[in-house]
């Protein structure tokens, strides 16, 4: 039941705290807030929430008595949980393909941080990590010793031999023939793993969560960034993603996959995978069979629709003409998702080096052709909370939920200046965030 909240005499009010440092003696309120809880149609106007250590103890709008801690005012502000990436990338800070290869692990984990940190700047406390060796990042983080989201960390993409996720130069070795060392970004270290056959995917799954992976991302059908395969090339046998599905299910988590073209979607239904990354050039039925079977689906309309004449990474003809088609089937495949009511999450799928990150955000602009603000905060927040949910056994995080504004859920929370449930694009710039928190602990604070 929610209560109105007055401030007493057993509380101690703070000045506002700059970077990560907290009142450890006692809880922290937030007042005056009107609140976004994650899946509601509509705000809790004037409400107050109670964080006690790392959890949400409270959200109301009556009278409450908490004793010590810190008093902040909200000052009307829009309170959220913290935003949701799940399709993120956070070790390809640079062009992938011409210097992951060669990178120093030590540059390449140091260049992942800053990355990290830039999420969390931007109001996302929480990543889906779909391709790179972020484990020790993530460690880094959950240790407190660099600032960052929790990350949901994949591993090495799985892909076949001249799949999606084969990106070795034409001189770079095989890992089967040549050994690792030889294979450039396609190896268990780095960015993606080239299995072929089913013992090898299974090899593949089971190695990925022996490092740690929450969830398993295969690569099913062709791509835009990569040069040899086509954009409509179904890629491994249903033999392979059953094997990689099955893997994934006795260790109590999932299979995500990469799929733009149908056939690698309906191949990937057929093997129980959970969530489909882009899949932009799909045949309705197939929605239809998503939306029965509760698949999760992570589109990107700002890498679908935008205008790549002035992006680096999209200069390359064969590029160029695979994201024409996808650019084609876009729009079609949005429709068909909100009539047939597919289950939506959020995702950027955004890479590269720091001028290029700087617009993931576009995201919000560009999905604002189909989505009510409203959606999109729903997708953002309590969707992907959803979604991160799906990695059961291997989930890092299992205290409380995430993405979502409620009693025993994570104290992962922005302030925002405005009403985004009626600008969407507030939510695009970090000056309009006056309050990031993630764990309990306040990260940013405008709050003067």
């Amino acid at each position: 039941m929610l209560r109105r909240f007055m401030i007493t005499s057993f509380f101690a009010l703070a000045a506002p705290v700059a970077g990560a440092q907290n009142d450890p003696t006692g809880p922290i309120v937030i007042t005056n807030v009107n609140v976004f809880d994650g899946s509601s149609e509509e705000l809790i106007e004037g409400a107050n929430v109670v964080i006690d250590g790392n959890l949400i103890a409270e959200i109301t709008t009556e009278d409450v008595v908490v004793a010590g801690g810190r008093v902040i005012d909200g000052g009307g502000r829009t309170l959220m949980p913290g935003l949701i990436d799940t399709h993120t990338h956070i070790m390809l800070h640079s062009d992938p393909v011409t210097q992951l290869m060669t990178q120093d692990a030590f540059e390449q984990g140091a260049r992942g941080a800053a990355r990290a940190k830039a999420y969390l700047d931007a109001g996302f406390t929480t990543v889906r990590d779909l391709g790179g060796n972020c484990f020790g990042v993530k460690n880094v983080i959950d240790a407190g010793v660099s600032p960052g989201p929790r990350i949901y960390c994949g591993g090495a993409s799985i892909t076949q031999t001249s799949g999606h996720g084969d990106f070795r130069m034409t001189n770079d070795g095989h890992p089967r023939f040549d050994g690792f060392a030889a294979s450039g970004v396609a190896n268990t270290t780095k960015t993606t793993i080239i299995a072929d056959g089913v013992d090898d995917v299974r090899a593949a799954v089971r190695e990925m969560l022996f490092r740690g992976a929450s969830q398993i991302k295969v690569h099913a059908g062709g791509g835009v960034t990569s040069f040899k395969d086509p954009l409509e090339a179904a890629q491994y046998t249903q033999e392979e993603l059953n094997a990689a599905v099955e893997e994934a299910e006795r260790y109590g988590t999932y299979v995500t996959v990469h799929a733009q073209v149908n056939n690698a979607v309906v191949a990937s239904l057929d093997a129980g995978v959970r969530t489909v990354e882009h899949g932009l050039i799909m045949e309705e039925e197939t929605m239809v069979r998503m939306a029965e079977e509760g698949v999760y689906w992570i589109p990107q309309a700002f890498l679908a629709l935008q205008d790549v004449s002035s992006n680096p990474l999209f200069q390359d003809p064969i590029q160029n003409a695979k994201l024409a088609k996808v650019n084609a089937g876009a729009r079609q495949a949005f429709e068909w998702g909100i009539e047939h009511g597919v289950k939506t999450g959020w995702g950027s799928d955004v890479f590269g080096a720091n001028d290029i990150f700087a617009t993931f955000r576009q995201e919000f602009a560009f999905r604002d052709e189909f989505y009510e603000p409203i959606e999109q905060m729903q997708q953002v927040t309590g969707v992907n909370g959803e979604i991160l949910a799906l990695s059961g056994l291997k989930n890092p995080y299992v205290d409380g939920p995430l993405g979502v504004i409620a009693e025993g859920a994570y104290a992962d929370i922005i302030l925002v200046d405005g009403d985004p449930t009626q600008d969407i694009h507030l939510l695009m710039d970090s000056k309009n965030i006056a309050l990031i928190m993630k764990d309990g602990v306040i990260y940013k604070s405008d709050m003067e």
